[in-house]
């Protein structure tokens, strides 16, 4: 072989060396970018998949959301905390395609819901498996450089589908890892063993360690309250389990119940933020004393509970009180000074085999009377206790069907001239029968009625009632009726008396509305609006119980009543101290004439009585002495004395 072709030929051999090395060397930076993008996009898809399991597993009554499409107050908390690992936005659709939420808190109208539905949604829908893209956001504004858009199905243990999440997945940091990994293992291990053991090798480490992430953060929201970082119920029932079962014999145990007091109004004042941000100072002064013997959970919207265990029972006690007045402190939100309370029951598990049911229980139970005491107070669970607020729930049933079925009854007390004792007009008094048929004292219903803001509804129900049964009477005579202060919250108080009047045909004049000093205390402007809407119909205002309140006088000259009503504690003083009190009940009297007023004496038991306000020249008397309260059909004999004769107590029907 010559020289020249020998030199021919290794320049041949260089020349395919070097063509066979750039080839090389192009097949590995397109396998190692094959790989990337494979290795990518497998792991944007198990992020993808991990946030719906943990999204679908937190977000409370997951389904109702996809069906309804609105969000409670308790779902609106875990989505927006929902934005974990390296998910940054979100939408989710319902199983037909149509969109249901998105990650900046949007809802969507019926009407959206169905409009554009993507098609990629539907490609999901058809096969019910992920669908992942890769996309370039160096271009886009407010995106990651590199970042995957994911459709991922939620299925039902069936393999039904309940929804579709697409979720964006921030991947840039994820590639750049890949890169700087890929790259070393490409010139240490050649393309292909980079190709075939690094690649998977690198992103299942690195997906193993995201994966522990996501799955931390899934487990610590499924037992944890996201706004606070306190347990969440289940997880606190699960562990006051344990402690039932492993309790120490010399330590006291407690379970203890809180709960804000009018904390919706903090809402409707601050908005929900501040509220949020009430209710993580509530954690923080609750967390302040206990430790790590004791269990603290968020049980539910503004309610707290806590198992406290300690060396004896006044410790728990002097220690939930502390709580308490720590929470009373102010804080200060948005440049706004929220000062808020809680109200506390506490149930000390004496008993052997107390279920964790029975224990939050009677917890509630002593919560509840704390609140009925006047809120911002502690109460013990006792077997007392229990029973009170087993009668009392007794009631509120009862209370509750009588309103709902309108099977309240009204009674009617006479009311008399007082020169010749003739019937002009009568009282409605309200009457609620048990179960057994007997009848539940006023004091006792009325207070419960107004407490489970029932009373308004009743109040109109006794209007609409009184109006349409003194319509029957003689045109002579008229009725009373007393009005609570929760009738004038709502403004409806004068259209209900107007409609009552239109519908029963009775004249205004005919009908007498009582209201009690205590009731003008309240949102006095208001009061004074209504009375006077009131009185422009004709109808007739008078003042019960007066002189039981503290601004009496005041009241006269301001409301401008058309009668006054003396209470009958002056009337019964008659019988104990009868000089002072005939001082007071003249005083009284002239007063009312000298303003334009009538007055009619309430609770007269006795003959003298009567004869002593009669000297004093009042106008009218109400009481036993002329006849109890009676159904509608029992005042046959009252009403024949209406405006025409004398009525002797014995004709009234004297019982």
């Amino acid at each position: 072989m010559s020289t020249g072709t020998t030199a021919f030929d290794l320049r041949k051999y260089i020349a395919a060396a070097l063509l066979s090395t750039a080839a090389l060397g192009g097949l590995v930076v397109f396998a190692v970018d094959l790989a990337i993008d494979r290795a990518v996009s497998v792991d944007a898809r198990a992020r993808a998949e991990d946030w719906a399991k943990y999204f679908v597993a937190a977000i409370p009554e997951f389904d109702e959301l996809v069906r309804s499409g609105q969000l409670t107050e308790r779902q609106r908390a875990v989505v927006s905390t929902a934005m974990v690992g390296n998910v940054f936005r979100f939408k989710l659709y319902g199983a037909k395609g149509n969109a249901v939420l998105q990650s900046d808190l949007q809802t969507f109208s019926n009407q959206e819901q169905q409009d554009h539905i993507d098609d990629e949604v539907m490609e999901v829908i058809a096969s019910k498996q992920p669908l992942v893209s890769i996309n370039d956001g160096t271009r886009e504004r407010n995106m990651p450089s590199l970042y995957a858009e994911a459709y991922v199905p939620v299925l039902d243990r069936e393999g039904n589908l309940r929804a579709i999440a697409e979720t964006y997945v921030d991947e840039t940091r994820t590639e750049a890892f890949f890169h700087h990994s890929l790259g070393a293992l490409a010139v240490a291990l050649g393309v292909g063993f980079a190709f075939s053991f690094g690649v998977p090798s690198v992103a299942f480490l690195i997906r193993t360690r995201q994966a522990r992430e996501v799955r931390y953060r899934a487990e610590f929201l499924a037992s944890h309250d996201p706004m606070t970082g306190l347990l969440n119920r289940t997880r606190f029932s699960e562990m006051l389990q344990a402690r039932l079962a492993d309790r120490m014999p010399d330590k006291e145990l407690a379970v203890v119940f809180l709960d804000v007091d009018d904390f919706k109004l903090i809402n409707e004042s601050f908005g929900h933020g501040a509220g949020d941000e009430f209710l993580r100072h509530v954690a923080r002064g609750i967390s302040r004393f206990c430790g790590s013997e004791d269990i603290v959970a968020r049980a539910g919207g503004d309610e707290f509970v806590i198992a406290l265990t300690r060396d004896e029972v006044a410790e728990i006690e002097s220690d939930v009180k502390a709580i308490v007045t720590t929470i009373d402190e102010p804080i200060s939100v948005g440049g706004n000074t929220i000062a808020a309370h809680v109200s506390a029951g506490i149930s000390v598990m004496v008993d052997e085999g107390v279920t964790v049911e029975e224990a939050l229980r009677r917890a509630e139970v002593a919560l509840y009377e704390s609140k009925i005491d006047g809120k911002n107070m502690v109460r013990l669970f006792s077997r007392e206790l229990d029973d009170r607020m087993r009668k009392r729930r007794e009631l509120e049933d009862l209370v509750q069907h009588a309103t709902a079925n309108q099977s309240f009854e009204l009674h009617y007390q006479p009311l008399l001239a007082a020169d010749d004792e003739s019937c002009i007009g009568f009282e409605a008094l309200l009457r609620l029968r048990d179960r057994q048929g007997t009848y539940v004292p006023p004091a006792t219903f009325v207070p419960i009625a107004e407490s489970m803001g029932l009373i308004a509804t009743i109040g109109s129900w006794v209007i609409m009632e009184a109006t349409r049964t003194a319509a029957t009477w003689p045109s002579d005579t008229f009725v009373s009726v007393n009005l609570s202060v929760r009738q004038f919250f709502d403004q409806t108080l004068v259209s209900t008396v107007g409609s009552a009047l239109k519908e029963s045909g009775l004249a205004p004049h005919r009908l007498e509305l009582e209201v009690t000093e205590t009731m003008l205390m309240e949102n006095t402007e208001s009061t004074a609006e209504q009375l006077s809407s009131l009185k422009a119909l004709g109808v007739s205002v008078a003042m019960d119980d007066f002189g039981t309140g503290y601004s009496s006088l005041a009241y006269l000259w301001q409301f401008g009543f058309n009668k006054l009503k003396i209470d009958r504690s002056f009337v019964s003083a008659l019988d104990k101290d009868e000089h002072r009190a005939r001082q007071i009940l003249n005083t009284i009297i002239t007063l009312a004439h000298q303003l334009g007023m009538k007055v009619t004496a309430e609770g007269i038991e006795t003959k003298r009585q009567a004869d002593i306000l009669r000297g004093l020249a009042c106008d009218q008397f109400q009481g036993y002495l002329f006849s109890r309260p009676r159904p509608a059909n029992g005042l046959a004999s009252m009403l024949a004395t209406s405006g025409m004769a004398r009525a002797s107590v014995a004709n009234l029907g004297r019982s």
